[in-house]
């Protein structure tokens, strides 16, 4: 952490209270809630303070069922409610477009709604310290929108928050991120509703399955078209190169014609893969 150490009663960086304080209205934290590990740490952690919290969460096409559901179920555990904001942003032609700054013009989008809603009250996100250090163009819409990122202003990065977390019980402090389902896409592509359904589907399959749930993994069309099942290497502890081919068989054969031409790929990483091509 770039920031003091110093802490308040509530084992949570003094810097960070102060941030919250600043992106509050009457003790109100208004947040853009995805239910990932950023978001509900900093929900966690501005309800610790003392501070009243509203969740909002964006709903659509472009996010996976299962991780709304499992943003609302993570919500619960904390005694928070959610309040469901349905946006579109597959039909925006800006955004086929954009190129590299597509996740610009989607935040910019998503984030315009999210203030209809949050009306006079200030709107915070989940945004850390690291991210400030990668290639994040959706930044920029942040900032012109005058959206608050507390961890981010607060010097939290995202090992921070995992410590934390760890250090004040907060559940699931090793979750692994979920990028919205737009990312398996390469820049210029406009997916269709089925190849989105279909990634949520595999995803949710594979991530529920007692042998293959421990994977690090995404359902990508590289080329617009073709399916192929991203897997990052470091995940495969268990799970070894036949095993992989067994997934890939058995994903063929429950989903059929959809992934006919499904192919399976390990990655070192699998952060940022259409920024390197």
């Amino acid at each position: 952490m770039t920031t003091s150490t110093m802490t308040t009663l509530h084992g949570l960086p003094e810097a960070l209270k102060v941030a919250l304080t600043c992106a509050s209205k009457d003790g109100l934290v208004t947040l853009a809630y995805s239910g990932g590990l950023d978001s509900r740490f900093l929900a966690f952690a501005a309800k610790r303070l003392g501070f009243t919290v509203r969740l909002l969460h964006i709903s659509g096409t472009h996010v996976a069922p299962s991780d709304t559901e499992e943003a609302l179920n993570y919500a619960k555990s904390m005694g928070l409610s959610v309040e469901l904001v349905h946006v579109d942003p597959t039909n925006l032609m800006d955004l086929v477009n954009a190129g590299r700054t597509r996740c610009y013009v989607c935040k910019r989008h998503l984030f315009e709604a999210l203030l209809k809603v949050s009306g006079d009250y200030p709107l915070s996100d989940g945004t850390n310290a690291s991210d400030c250090l990668v290639y994040r163009p959706g930044r920029k819409a942040l900032e012109e929108l005058g959206i608050h990122s507390p961890l981010a202003e607060s010097g939290i990065t995202k090992d921070e928050i995992r410590r934390l977390g760890r250090a004040l019980g907060f559940e699931a402090p090793d979750q692994a991120a979920r990028p919205c389902l737009l990312t398996r896409f390469p820049y210029g592509v406009c997916p269709t509703k089925a190849q989105l359904d279909l990634i949520a589907e595999v995803e949710h399959w594979i991530a529920t399955h007692p042998t293959y749930h421990a994977l690090r993994f995404r359902l990508r069309f590289p080329d617009g078209v073709t399916p192929s099942l991203h897997v990052e290497e470091s995940s495969m502890k268990i799970v070894g190169l036949e095993e992989l081919e067994d997934l890939k068989e058995a994903l063929k054969h429950i989903f059929g014609s959809r992934l006919e031409q499904l192919t399976v790929e390990t990655q070192t990483t699998l952060s940022g893969f259409y920024d390197r091509n």
